[in-house]
């Protein structure tokens, strides 16, 4: 039996803002866009027609211990203001709207080399009265457009409103959309993220022109961010092996003098090799790491946190003894659990992407409990209450812990959690498969078929 669940995530970047980088020292970072315009301020909010005081600010987090401004500029009496941003890459930053303290909103946009950005808007409602324009930032809200109609798309797939034999000419015709905005507005940063999105969205549906378009972005940018360059990395290693996706990260280490990106590079190929349980030369791999970035304080953090994975929760090894109580009074432990494969899924009830993923772990249930598959769900920070509200409107179907019948803190600390949800996929001999954090659920069927018992489905 094949379990095939459709869920598009949207690749674009519009949406996804890092909250640290490193700044390159070794790479030219006096690079600057003007930024100029307008705030005023709604007479029910102030009447005296002085607009000065409003404050926008952009700041980002280089390590733990320090924030670089990238750009400040206050409102004259007129609502006027101008500055430069100065950034070490075109991205997507945020501006944060304030005055007398109290901030107002906060606006997402492009800053790139040398382009000029104009900002207008109105307080207290910046949201619905905000304007921004500039040569990049008009593609990126045409590009916002694009994805809105698209996730409209998604929305009707997953619901079962389009027939699966049209799926995959629907996912090419949106590619070739956002295909259509990279090609009209070559060289801009708005353009490699439509690019970007007409790549990823084909995983799956179109590989061979995924692989065709992906070369031709990288031959302009030579680069793409992080949520495809994962995608493209995932493909090569089910397609071509655990070599030819490394093969890739070389490539694309090769193409950029960023440190920030080969950074990211060595943090990805380590956890490529965790995840593929090539422990030994993860961990080679890691000293290096450490050597390297020795003096990155966020690069070490990851490093300590790895290498605690890779000594105790590295796929092949075994589960830690855990017993829990669960909501019907009964208990249950790891040991019990031995001969069949589990799910454990750390979580908060509350947890916004636990509710969107929760109907599909009711559909793998619903699959793989014939192959004996248990699930534990284990809340973290949650209540009886909470408990209660969550499955007012759900299905209870599998074991679900006693919030607060158990040491969360202990927890948190034995199985290295860094966020939630995360849930460890183990074999029926308690050796795990794999660990999955946040939208890392997407591999988790994949997972399901390493399991001995369920091979032949």
């Amino acid at each position: 039996m094949k379990f095939k669940s459709f869920i598009l995530f949207l690749a674009t970047a519009t949406l996804v803002l890092s909250c640290a980088r490193e700044v390159d020292e070794d790479v030219e970072t006096e690079r600057t866009a003007h930024v100029s315009g307008k705030i005023t301020v709604d007479d029910t909010l102030d009447s005296s027609g002085d607009y000065s005081g409003i404050h926008l600010l952009s700041t980002i987090r280089v390590d733990e211990n320090r924030i670089d401004t990238l750009f400040h500029a206050v409102t004259d009496s007129t609502g006027n203001f101008s500055g430069r941003a100065f950034i070490d890459q075109d991205d997507i930053y945020t501006i944060v709207v304030s005055r007398n303290q109290n901030t107002f909103g906060i606006i997402n946009l492009i800053f790139a080399e040398d382009d000029t950005v104009s900002i207008t808007g109105r307080l207290p409602d910046l949201n619905t009265s905000l304007e921004v324009s500039s040569r990049e930032n008009d593609v990126l809200q045409s590009l916002e457009r694009v994805e809105n109609n698209f996730s409209r798309i998604v929305n009707f797939i997953n619901a079962g409103a389009v027939p699966q034999d049209s799926i995959h000419i629907e996912i090419e015709k949106w590619s070739d959309i956002y295909w259509q905005l990279f090609d009209e507005n070559s060289g801009l940063y708005a353009a490699q993220l439509a690019g970007e999105s007409a790549v990823s969205i084909l995983r799956g549906w179109n590989d061979s022109l995924m692989v065709q378009r992906k070369s031709e972005l990288l031959e302009q940018y030579n680069r793409v961010t992080t949520g495809t360059r994962l995608t493209l990395v995932e493909f090569y290693a089910e397609t071509n092996g655990l070599r030819r996706a490394l093969e890739f990260i070389d490539e694309l280490k090769n193409r950029t003098p960023r440190t920030s990106d080969h950074m990211q590079l060595d943090i990805e190929r380590i956890e490529l090799l965790y995840d593929s349980a090539r422990t030994t030369e993860a961990t080679r791999h890691l000293e290096q790491f450490r050597e390297t970035y020795s003096d990155n304080s966020i690069a070490m953090d990851w490093a300590e946190s790895i290498s605690y994975d890779l000594e105790f929760l590295a796929p092949g090894s075994p589960f830690p003894e855990l017993t829990f109580m669960l909501t019907d009074g009964s208990t249950i432990s790891i040991a019990d659990l031995q001969g069949k494969p589990f799910l454990l899924e750390i979580t908060r009830f509350d947890n916004t992407l636990y509710q969107q993923q929760y109907d599909r772990t009711v559909a793998i249930y619903q699959i793989y409990r014939n192959f004996e598959l248990e699930i534990i769900t284990v809340p973290i920070e949650s209540s009886e209450v909470m408990l209660n509200a969550f499955f007012e409107e759900r299905s209870k179907l599998w074991n679900v812990v006693q919030p607060d019948s158990f040491e969360a803190n202990e927890l948190i600390e034995l199985l290295n959690l860094n966020r939630v949800p995360t849930r460890f996929l183990v074999n029926s001999d308690g050796t795990i498969i794999r660990r999955y954090i946040g939208n890392e659920y997407e591999d988790v069927v994949r997972g399901l078929q390493r399991i001995g018992t369920l091979n032949n489905d």
